[in-house]
């Protein structure tokens, strides 16, 4: 049954969208994924880029470990979604009281070889990425679930160790949730407009939304822009004035109404971009 979960979306038939932005037909979309990004957030991209009349290359920016390197080859950087996140990346800056929590709860943090070979590029990435950021404002970015998490984490916001445990509610494992935007004038809105949608689940962790909410002057370049469950899981994560984007659903695992619209922005600014550097 999970399995057919996954794949009612890429049964579904595209039809093709006038795009905004055009590239001549022997030019490629280069969309850089900080890990290996598996089948489903292939087809699902390829999907959204044929539907737009773009043409993709995906390419595993691990693999380079110079960071800048890799951000100068792309079009697009997309933060796919998986392992944990050490908590060592974001307890510096937080209250005595989180940091002293967190250490004696690390048992609910599932740590893995993923993680830890993603944990320091990907958070290097992210750093480098907003420090540039008059360089970089313009390259997309799309952290999904996992990758939202380090886009908060980067910024310093910190993150629910265990869903069930913090907050009483089920961890959103292979679960849809309706996915509510709070900011009319957030990028979230849009994309999407005004219309609510589910979005498809794989996380035990999350934004810690209590923490941000009482700290906010402490991150000026965070707008977490809609939610879930009732205010208590954060769904998206925009980093202010940049072409950044994170969300805790996955669109490549959901229905078309949550998938087509965020890859649909992102792709075309993708294309923007491309244009823009090819005319430097």
């Amino acid at each position: 049954m999970k399995i057919l979960i996954l794949l009612i979306p890429i049964l579904f038939s595209t039809s093709y969208v006038q795009a905004s932005c055009k590239l001549p037909a022997s030019e490629k979309i280069i969309v850089g994924c900080t890990y290996k990004c598996d089948f489903f957030y292939r087809s699902r991209l390829k999907a959204a880029a044929a539907r737009l009349g773009y043409r993709l290359k995906i390419i595993n920016l691990s693999l380079n470990k110079d960071v800048s390197e890799s951000l100068a080859m792309v079009d697009s950087v997309l933060v796919p979604g998986g392992a944990d996140i050490h908590p060592k990346f974001y307890l510096k800056n937080v209250t005595d009281e989180l940091r002293t929590y967190t250490e004696n709860n690390l048992n609910l943090v599932e740590f893995t070889e993923e993680g830890r070979k993603r944990d320091i590029f990907e958070y290097t990435l992210l750093k480098l990425f907003y420090t540039f950021r008059a360089q970089y404002k313009k390259l997309p970015l799309l952290g999904i679930c996992r990758g939202m998490q380090m886009m908060s984490v980067a910024q310093g916001v910190p993150l629910y160790l265990d869903i069930k445990t913090e907050l009483g509610i089920p961890n959103r494992r292979y679960k849809f949730d309706k996915v509510n935007i709070t900011d009319p004038d957030s990028l979230m809105s849009s994309i999407y407009g005004d219309k609510n949608f589910s979005g498809f689940k794989m996380h035990h962790q999350g934004v810690r939304v209590d923490y941000y909410e009482a700290h906010k002057n402490d991150f000026p370049n965070v707008n977490i822009s809609s939610y879930s469950n009732d205010g208590k899981i954060a769904e998206s994560i925009e980093y202010k004035n940049m072409t950044a984007l994170g969300v805790q659903y996955h669109p490549e695992k959901s229905l078309p109404a949550a998938t087509f619209p965020v890859y649909k922005w992102f792709l075309t600014k993708a294309c923007e971009y491309k244009t823009s550097k090819d005319q430097i």
